[in-house]
């Protein structure tokens, strides 16, 4: 495969609005998305995720300032839908797309998870299943505790579902049970394990293919494809993690990093 894919260096997250960048990527050149875009919920931003040490009873001073995520709130679903309508383009006939929706666990106030999985079975979109991650501990929340996360697993309308599992057999369960990450305050608000995304391209990809993640955060997807030898391409609007996760990655800044497209994309990881 090429080192480049459209005017974007693979292997490294390139900073800009993930809408943008997708505009910029060839018709049928992408086989897998991971994604983990903002959810709408304004987290991290004066919220119980925010205050969550002082909410279990450690200093307060260790859960450091507030750091909002960008679009984290009435922008969150118009911004999936206009990258999902730009996705449907670029990828591939026989695809996969996973997307994280944290959405309260499954809950309330606002049932982002229902919305999102009504927007992956509009055409030219079907959805096709959603995964539950279990964080094994107890988690945020208020009489119905956060335990788990989903992950909302779509493909082509007229293709299939890209499969690539190779284990015993051709099925798997659709719960995952991993650790969640209780973050620093100086990592990302909102950290995927690279475990995480690893099961997710053990399933649909092979060595080799090409893995897109147009809010990219702090690069969990960019790790998880370089220790499993997948090519990678991520985009971030947030500098500060664009530049995170292009250290976590190996790469250094350089001058291509420097315009109104170059290094990142859009949010989480």
């Amino acid at each position: 495969m090429s080192e480049r894919l459209g005017p974007f260096a693979l292997g490294r997250v390139h900073l800009g609005d993930a809408r943008e960048m997708v505009r910029l990527l060839p018709d049928g050149s992408v086989p897998m998305v991971f994604m983990d875009p903002p959810y709408g919920h304004n987290n991290n931003n004066g919220d119980l995720a925010h205050h969550r040490e002082a909410a279990l009873g450690y200093p307060v001073a260790e859960h450091g300032a507030a750091r909002p995520i960008q679009n984290d709130g009435a922008a969150a679903t118009p911004l999936l839908a206009d990258v999902l309508s730009e996705l449907a383009r670029v990828m591939t006939p026989d695809y996969c797309c996973c997307c994280c929706c944290c959405c309260c666990g499954g809950g309330g106030p606002d049932p982002q998870f229902a919305r999102w999985s009504l927007l992956l079975d509009q055409a030219p979109w079907r959805f096709f299943h959603a995964v539950v991650w279990d964080k094994v501990g107890l988690g945020m929340g208020w009489r119905y505790r956060r335990n788990y996360e989903l992950i909302l697993v779509a493909h082509q309308r007229r293709g299939r579902l890209k499969w690539e599992w190779e284990g015993s057999g051709v099925e798997t369960g659709n719960v995952v049970r991993l650790s969640g990450i209780k973050p620093a305050a100086t990592q990302h608000p909102t950290p995927k394990p690279v475990e995480l995304v690893e099961h997710f391209l053990r399933l649909h990809t092979r060595a080799g293919d090409l893995v897109l993640d147009p809010f990219a955060g702090s690069g969990a997807t960019g790790v998880a494809c370089r220790r499993m030898g997948r090519q990678f391409l991520g985009f971030e609007i947030d500098p500060r993690w664009v530049d995170y996760a292009n250290r976590r990655l190996g790469v250094t800044c350089s001058a291509e990093g420097t315009g109104l497209f170059a290094e990142g994309g859009m949010r989480n990881g």
